[in-house]
């Protein structure tokens, strides 16, 4: 099979190589026949795919997220969104146990992750915390780190949307934590150590919340209580077992946890009702639309100037291209001051 990346799939052309599986959801067609939504992948990005019913009649799996896979396929296009159309599909796992040897196949190739070195991203977030933060907060805060490093250095940041692979929390957290220190620079009159607690710990129910972090899926903690409410179960717990020694501002840090999303109509129970809780809350949402456009240029192929529109950003984006003054045409002198 080739080893081709999805980032380079261009319309019209045939793939023959292997996917992970990152979602993976039976359906039916207008006229009743069932049919295979999925979602495949590579460490450059994810596409969508569909399985018909007469292919998914001679190839009937069972394919499930986590799957690594062998596809023969067409790179197509609908409503402006590159798909693949899937002529042959079977599970790698099935291969084997025909005794075909899945020849090129290489799990590293189609694993997503962080492209910076998680174990120095790791000690660097260490290293802010214990040089900017102080006792009663950098005890919570590093204890808490601690505890969960082995889930925190693999963990996504989210199924999809942003930062949705190997270490993606990781990096996540650690850009929110220096954009907290910088703020923290310009508006000096916040509680520091408090803001730049809550910009660390906002999203630590994520290792609760997400499983199988090479195809990000979703707990049964995470789908009955999401991590805003488990991570402020995580702080709160810790909190009791350190005998935090300041209430108040234990419960200062829990409103952060609790209202980094900004409202409840994006799963926060209550809105940021504190200057440090607004500033994380802006934070948060700053480094995944950043993130979310960066993943948006690299994954587009569309003609233009403009990418495909984006659901959640409500917008396609502008790619770059000649600077405008460039491509204005310049006033002729005889136009000028009239």
């Amino acid at each position: 099979m080739t080893d081709r990346f999805i980032s380079d799939f261009k319309e019209g052309e045939a793939v023959h190589q292997f996917f992970l599986v990152r979602r993976a959801e039976s359906r039916t067609d207008k006229s009743g026949k069932p049919f295979l939504a999925l979602v495949l992948g590579d460490k450059t990005g994810e596409i969508p795919a569909r399985v018909w019913s007469d292919v998914l009649a001679k190839c009937p799996g069972p394919f499930a997220t986590g799957d690594y896979v062998g596809v023969k396929a067409q790179v197509s296009s609908y409503q402006g969104e590159t798909q693949l159309t899937v002529q042959y599909i079977s599970t790698v796992e099935a291969l084997r146990q025909m005794g075909r040897e899945p020849k090129g196949f290489d799990p590293a190739l189609l694993h997503r992750a962080t492209p910076y070195d998680r174990e120095q991203l790791w000690r660097e977030l260490l290293e802010l915390a214990a040089a900017n933060l102080k006792p009663p907060l950098k005890d919570l805060v590093l204890a808490l780190l601690e505890k969960n490093q082995e889930a925190f250095l693999v963990c996504p940041a989210a199924r999809v949307y942003h930062h949705p692979y190997l270490g993606g929390l990781l990096e996540h957290t650690w850009f929110v934590a220096r954009l907290a220190l910088k703020c923290l620079s310009v508006y000096e009159d916040l509680n520091a150590d408090l803001a730049l607690a809550g910009a660390i710990l906002h999203d630590l129910g994520k290792v609760k919340e997400l499983a199988n972090p090479q195809a990000p899926d979703i707990t049964v903690a995470g789908a009955l209580l999401g991590h805003i409410v488990l991570g402020w179960e995580m702080v709160r717990e810790e909190g009791g077992n350190q005998n935090f020694p300041d209430p108040a501002l234990l419960l200062e840090l829990e409103h952060i946890i609790l209202s980094h999303h900004g409202s409840q109509e994006f799963g926060s129970p209550v809105p940021p009702k504190t200057r440090e809780a607004m500033l994380v809350y802006f934070l948060d949402d700053l480094d995944a639309k950043l993130k979310m456009m960066d993943m948006h240029l690299e994954s587009d192929n569309t003609p233009g100037d403009f990418t495909s529109y984006h659901r959640v950003l409500q917008r396609g984006l502008y790619k770059g291209g000649e600077r405008l003054e460039e491509v204005a045409a310049p006033i002729p002198e005889s136009k000028k001051n009239t």
